[in-house]
């Protein structure tokens, strides 16, 4: 018999992963834009023998950076959160119909959850805002710092545009654009990650790129990672505990960079019971009594095995497995 959870659970997890690649494509695009308007408005500063001379003009600047990234990166951040998020809600109502077992209210989206929902949609939005607002400061500094010491024009260039896309940053270089191009394209390409690996590897060798370093890139796609996961997990966590639900199971593929924790919860290390199932109790006791890098406070229903975390946890009742584990509804 075929497992509808994991089915319903696998399919939820394969739909975010889409919207993921989906939404980082747009979020380059974005980026890069962004890169462009700031160099070009960097640029309008005033300079004698290519050194920045004028603090009133580097202090003036800064609204102006605050424009481009409100008009570009928040109008990309609402689309996330408008339409990524009601989708994924749809998604996970379609899991609910399919798993079926429990009465049809608990099935399909209240007006509770729409309540929830958008109360979800603010909350992540405001982190997305908090990006924006973070590296409006930090750009603007960027800025204020170089003009202060007479920096050349061509330094301050370099810091904007690695402030804003960290090791992707356009370059003139034609090999190091042409690396970055295939790493954006490819990032969510399984079957060509020892390719992009290797592509940034070489980027931080012959090109002397930093992968590390707090630049907008990095947080903006950790941030869309982790608010589809995050959204999708406390919607299903809430409409499952109206349901009743109070066993979970742990699903999602084991890769060599899945956390320990992670993959021992998956290939049944801390199992107690032939189905694999664990009260919320016991992963509340198993999350706070563990410890492993990237790990993150809060309800482990919800933040799971940390950021970046790609696995996802279905509500069961233990009465839909017979003794031997196995799935009988």
């Amino acid at each position: 018999m075929s497992d509808i959870v994991k089915e319903a659970t696998e399919y939820r997890i394969k739909q975010i992963e889409l919207a993921e690649a989906k939404y980082y494509k747009t979020l380059i695009a974005t980026l890069d834009r962004i890169e462009r308007e700031v160099i070009s408005l960097a640029n309008r500063l005033p300079t004698q023998d290519g050194k920045l001379i004028e603090l009133q003009s580097a202090i003036a600047i800064r609204p102006r950076i605050k424009f481009i990234l409100e008009k570009e990166y928040l109008a990309w951040s609402d689309t996330v959160v408008r339409t990524g998020f009601n989708k994924q809600a749809k998604r996970i109502e379609k899991a609910f119909k399919k798993i079926g077992n429990i009465p049809l209210a608990f099935q399909e989206i209240t007006k509770g959850d729409l309540a929830l929902i958008q109360n979800l949609k603010q909350q992540f939005f405001t982190q997305f805002k908090d990006v924006s607002n973070t590296f409006t400061r930090k750009l603007a500094e960027k800025v204020y710092t170089n003009t202060l010491v007479g920096s050349n024009f061509t330094v301050l260039e370099k810091e904007l545009r690695q402030t804003i896309n960290g090791i992707y940053a356009s370059a003139d270089d034609v090999e190091a654009q042409k690396l970055v191009s295939y790493i954006n394209r490819n990032k969510f390409n399984k079957s060509k990650k020892a390719q992009v690996d290797k592509s940034i590897q070489t980027l931080q060798s012959k090109f002397a790129r930093d992968r590390a370093g707090e630049n907008m890139k990095r947080y903006a796609g950790q941030i869309l990672n982790d608010s589809l996961r995050d959204f999708d997990a406390t919607l299903n966590f809430n409409k499952s505990q109206d349901a009743g639900l109070t066993f979970v199971k742990y699903y999602g593929d084991i890769i060599p960079t899945t956390r320990r924790i992670c993959r021992n919860v998956i290939s049944g290390v801390y199992n107690k019971r032939k189905n694999g199932l664990f009260t919320i109790d016991e992963v509340n006791k198993l999350w706070s009594s563990t410890r492993w890098k990237g790990k993150k406070s809060g309800n482990p229903l919800i933040v799971r095995g940390g950021y970046n975390c790609r696995h996802q946890w279905s509500y069961v009742n233990p009465d839909w497995y017979d003794e031997a584990g196995e799935l009988i509804i």
